[in-house]
């Protein structure tokens, strides 16, 4: 039986040694054994190679009569990748190797490799040179050969090679398993000096920012996404937020409006309080960043960027509109509790990791990025003409049983052109944006010190009429050292931005969709505004463009953001380090009201005045840590322990001013008549904590994480100012397992994890648990010239912090040598002990105190992403990724909800919180012309009753939404593209603007009126009598008003060619890349409205269509 053992070993070896001939190279695709670590004095190779097979998991087929000459074999290494150890053991004694199976090899003797001349006229020169990593670490067994020729070597251990017989213009090739090839020009030089190569890196080697380290998918425990810069820099967007959207499963992002600077909401796997602060955590580079701004008195046009808490509530615009897009490296999404767990009290809506961009070694590089382009809305809706506009009028003066207009009727009564036609939406909001950009940066180093200095500027305008523009200038650095035994260790970066933001007075969408199509020109022959004045000077119309154009808002802000990080190692495997932050945000309003902006006959009741807003947050925050990674047995444990010190000072002042002598001082506080201060803000947030976490790998297919925080917050009161959050993880890595690799060849990886843990919310406001007062000379006069106070808020000290419990599972898959992966997650995410109002009788002086209920939300749903290498050639490749989110929220409990007046009214057990109860339409009663309604006991009502009657539920919370992404290539050609996709349900114009017959313009589909006794129709009559307001309004809060507001949108198209290597060095240039990008193209949807993302019937610009030209090049 042992011969037959030793001839079967001798016939596979043949079989290797023969796939070893036929292979074209010496060593084959990166090979999956794990780490190495061994220590072996004065062995046999054949013994060594023993070692490293059992340690590696890899199967090492050699004859033992090639290897008996080495004899004396010492090798000593910690954690190294086995290609580099068999590299080490083989190279310098003339053998190499070949993957010839999955995790299998076969060792032969090197194969002598000619050394010739190409040509005998053509003087050739010796080369040397040294290959090394991007961290300068010498590259073993690089092969380096004569592109186009058979000449070649490879590295010693030092990473040296010398290479004879070159002709002087020749490309050497030099390539590594675990390198990405790289081509250089020897242009004559006999020393070509260190040759840097890049990492090759699967997509589930990735690096994956976490809190407080990092990690990949492929070891990973955590639900986590990433956008890279790749991603974003193919966007043209403002707001970074703006380059998720339709990328990352379980991620929903809406835009307010397409006005620069608009809010912007983000929702992490859905609403988790009722009544408190749904935003994620943000952090940039280690340093939380604001999910709110202070009030800068924006008139709302901005919009606001969800639920907002504190002394101001919601605000408008959006904080993350103050960093540059340009600077960042890549944006993670934290999702589950094991990713989230050790941010403790403020993680509880998941968390947005920024990381910007840092330099890297290698020769000094200068990146210059120029974009121009333009922007429009992409959709409008159908309005009536003039004709139609009067026929609809005069029918309504008809159904009145009057005939005749009046003489405030001007549209009809002949005062304004019946034959004139206006399309206002053309002439308000469909004029041209301009959007202009331009960055550079200068960065390099060596493996010592990496550098990255840029600065960039942006300006958009809208599609208004009038010069409102938005202007950004950002500055941004960052400093790495290591020092030269790599012990010491330090990195150093900071941003700043500066941003000056021209707003009009208001949104003229609403007037676009509402002006009569008759009404008169908006300027004179001489250029002033149109009155359109009767002969005793009343102004007939109040002009749009008075208040837009004169009653504008200027909004300044100053964003400063600074980090370091210092780490020392103590011992191997033993480091300390700290995390330090600084974040200074400061915002100055102006918002002016002058004279001309009232109707000419009217100015002389009126005073100019003015509202300035100034306002402060910063922050600061320190964050020492240990952390110890070592080897146990076969597994590695990775320890970390820190501790958080964080205080923010948020500093707010609104102030009016009135009683101005001219509209050129209105920004001049000191020239008014009467100064008032109506609000004030003082706040100091303080917060600590103590966290940890624990993470054990056993031969990359078990893996658990541990973490634990426990928080102070200075948000509570003093009977629970700390709290304890914690979380597990936990990774089955079954394609590791010996089963699996004999019998599932084409299952390359996969993955099934799981976590449960704990998270909280303080987003509460500041001081909530104190007994508040305010000043009260609002209201009448001072006694004896002293302010009073009144009370405003109660105290609480038993104020707890909202929990999350959140449980996922998912499963991750690679497939045919990771070409295909698959991703699937299931969450379900409970959040209680919700803090709510409690209404209070009036005669405490206050209306409600701020308490626990125990009321609990539920958030469940599933992630699906599938990402595809569908061909992979040397000059063309495609790949694609899908995602899918299928989101559920409901309220899952609320004890005694009947007995609360306010929350009965909006909740309902079993449903989302984002349920409207409405009436159910019943069409238009064909005697009467009025809408009708079913009551709660099926009679048709034209008159329902709101506490009875509105008993139809309508959820438009999304029922799904995600993304479909292609990323072609073809000889320097790119061509990418995007399609996000909503199912949901909206709010719509259906019924129309104001009561139609009234002096405002309508959507077509009112043409479907009802007109005489007996039609069928599924609009109302159409009347100036105020009667026919109960009924419009009961129809624009029932299920008909909200319609199918579904869509898929070309989310972004970007195509980019880089100029051809002979123009490259023509130009001098590293690299040029010409680029073409599109935003938001084109919309799919039957929504009734102007855009189904920003879901706002009037007054709300919708998205704008954004193309830009470009160049990117590399000096």
């Amino acid at each position: 039986m042992q011969k037959i053992v030793k001839l079967n070993r001798a016939f596979l070896y043949c079989c290797m040694v023969v796939m070893f001939c036929l292979h074209s190279n010496g060593y084959a695709a990166p090979t999956q054994g794990k780490p190495v670590s061994l220590t072996i004095k004065n062995s046999t190779l054949a013994q060594v190679l023993r070692e490293v097979s059992k340690k590696s998991g890899l199967y090492i087929y050699f004859q033992d009569a090639d290897l008996a000459a080495h004899k004396n074999v010492t090798i000593d290494v910690r954690e190294k990748p086995v290609e580099s150890v068999l590299h080490e053991l083989l190279d310098g004694r003339g053998f190499s190797w070949v993957e010839v199976g999955e995790n299998t090899i076969a060792v032969k003797k090197k194969p002598v490799i000619e050394e010739r001349v190409e040509g005998d006229t053509v003087a050739t020169i010796t080369v040397t040179g040294k290959v090394v990593d991007e961290k300068g670490t010498p590259v073993i067994g690089a092969t380096v050969v004569v592109k186009g020729g058979t000449t070649g070597t490879t590295t010693n251990v030092a990473g040296n090679f010398i290479l004879k017989g070159v002709t002087s213009n020749a490309s050497l090739v030099i390539s590594n398993v675990s390198f990405l090839t790289q081509e250089i020009a020897v242009k004559g030089r006999r020393i070509v000096g260190d040759v840097r190569l890049k990492q090759f890196v699967k997509s589930l080697d990735e690096v994956q920012i976490q809190a407080y380290g990092t990690t990949t998918r492929r070891v990973s425990t955590s639900n986590i996404s990433t956008v890279k810069a790749a991603d974003i820099e193919r966007q043209p967007v403002s707001n970074p937020l703006l380059a998720i959207q339709g990328r990352v499963p379980g991620v929903f992002i809406e835009q307010f409006s397409g006005i620069a600077g608009s809010g912007v909401s983000v929702r992490i796997q859905g609403l988790n309080s009722i009544g408190k602060g749904n935003d994620p955590l943000y952090v940039i580079d280690g340093v939380p960043y604001l999910s709110q701004l202070l009030s800068t008195n924006a008139n709302n046009i901005l919009g606001t960027s969800g639920v907002g808490v504190g002394s101001y509530g919601a605000q408008n615009g959006n904080p993350l509109s103050f960093i540059n897009p340009s600077d960042i490296e890549s944006i993670d999404i934290l999702k589950d509790a094991d990713a989230t767990a050790i941010y403790g009290s403020r993680a509880a809506n998941g968390a947005v990791l920024i990381t910007t961009k840092r330099g890297k070694a290698g020769e000094t590089k200068v990146d210059v990025t120029v974009q121009s382009g333009f922007g429009k809305i992409n959709r409008s809706i159908n309005l009536l003409n003039t004709q139609e506009y009067l026929q609809l009028r005069r029918e309504a003066l008809k159904n009145n049983n009057n005939s005749v207009p009046s003489a405030f009727d001007y549209d009809l009564n002949g005062t304004w052109n019946q034959s004139r036609y206006t399309n206002w939406q053309k002439a308000l909001i469909g004029g041209t944006s301009t959007y202009n950009d331009a960055k550079a940066s200068i960065s390099g180093g060596n493996s010592s010190t990496q550098f990255l200095m840029g600065a960039a500027y942006h300006r958009e305008t809208t599609v208004f009429p009038g010069d409102f523009n938005d202007k950004k200038g950002a500055a941004h650095f960052s400093i790495t050292n290591i020092s030269p035994n790599e012990d010491f260790h330090i990195q150093f970066s900071g941003s700043y931005l500066i941003d000056e933001n021209r707003l009009p007075g208001n949104d003229l969408t609403g007037d676009a969709l509402r002006l009569p199509p008759n009404a008169p020109a908006l300027y004179n022959s001489d250029g002033s505004l149109n009155w359109a004045p009767l002969p005793n000077g009343t102004s007939t119309w109040t002009n749009p463009l008075a208040s837009f154009l004169y009653g504008t808002q200027k909004i300044k802000t100053n964003n400063l953001i600074s980090s370091a990080t210092i780490s020392y190692r103590i011992i191997p495997g033993l480091d300390i380090k700290s995390n330090i932050g600084y974040n200074n945000l400061t915002s100055n309003g102006t918002n002016v009201t002058p004279l001309t902006v009232y109707l000419p006959e009217y100015r002389s009741f009126f005073q100019r005045s003015a509202i300035y807003s100034n306002n402060q947050v910063n922050s600061w925050i320190v964050e020492p840590q240990v952390t110890y990674n070592t080897q146990i047995k076969s597994g590695r444990l990775d320890l970390l322990v820190g501790t958080t010190i964080q205080e923010s000072n948020s500093n707010g002042t609104l102030t009016r001013a009135s009683g101005f002598s001219s509209d050129l001082i209105l920004e001049d506080i000191g020239s008014a008549a009467t100064i008032s201060v109506p609000t004030t803000v003082r706040a100091k947030y303080r917060y600590n904590a103590l966290f940890g976490r624990l993470n054990y790998n056993w031969h990359d297919k078990y893996i658990v994480n541990i973490t634990a925080r426990r928080d102070g917050s200075s948000r509570f009161g003093s009977e629970n100012v700390f709290h304890n959050f914690a979380s597990i993880g936990t990774a089955w890595v079954f394609s590791n397992e010996p089963f699996i690799k004999d019998n599932f060849s084409f299952l390359s990886f996969g993955k099934i994890r799981g976590s449960y843990g704990t998270t909280g919310n303080d987003q509460v406001g500041d001081y909530g648990f104190l007994n508040l007062y305010r000043n009260s000379n609002n209201w009448g006069v001072p006694y004896q010239g002293v302010g009073g106070l009144e009370p405003f808020g109660l105290p609480n000290p038993y104020l707890q912090w909202e929990k999350t419990r959140k449980l996922q599972l998912g499963v991750d898959l690679g497939l045919w040598n990771e070409s295909v992966l698959f991703n699937v997650n299931y969450f379900r995410n409970r959040s209680s002990n919700q803090i709510l109002d409690y209404s209070l009788s009036i005669v405490t002086g206050v209306d409600a105190i701020s308490s626990n209920f125990p009321a609990k939300v539920q958030n469940s749903g599933w992630e699906f992403s599938i990402n595809t290498i569908n061909i992979k050639r040397t000059k063309i490749s495609w790949s694609s990724s899908i995602n899918l989110t299928i989101p559920q929220n409901k309220l899952l409990a609320f004890p005694n909800l009947e007995q609360s007046s306010y929350w009965s009214s909006t909740l309902v057990i079993g449903e989302p919180l984002t349920l409207t109860k409405v009436y159910h339409y019943n069409g238009v009663d064909p005697v009467t012309g009025l809408y009708q309604f079913s009551d709660k006991d099926g009679k048709l009502t034209s008159n329902p009753n709101p506490l009875t009657d509105q008993y139809v539920y309508i959820n438009t919370t999304p029922s799904l939404y995600g993304g479909i992404h292609n990323s072609f290539t073809f000889n320097g050609f790119d061509f990418q593209f995007l399609f996000q996709f909503v199912k949901q349900k909206a709010p719509s114009n259906y019924f129309g603007n104001f009561p139609p017959g009234f002096a405002v313009n309508q959507p077509d589909n009112i043409l479907n009126r009802w007109q005489s006794n007996g039609d069928i129709r599924s609009i109302q009559k159409v009347s100036t009598d105020f009667g026919v307001f109960t009924p419009l309004s009961a129809a624009n809060n029932s299920d008909k008003a909200y319609s199918d507001a579904s869509y898929i949108r070309l989310k972004n198209v970007s195509l980019s060619w880089q100029i051809p290597e002979v123009l490259k060095k023509k130009s001098h240039l590293k690299n040029c890349r010409l680029f073409v990008q599109g935003q938001n193209l084109f919309t799919i949807t039957k929504y009734a409205g102007l855009d189904p993302e920003t879901k706002i019937i009037y007054n709300s610009l919708p998205p704008l269509r954004t193309i830009v030209f470009g160049v990117q090049l590399s000096l």
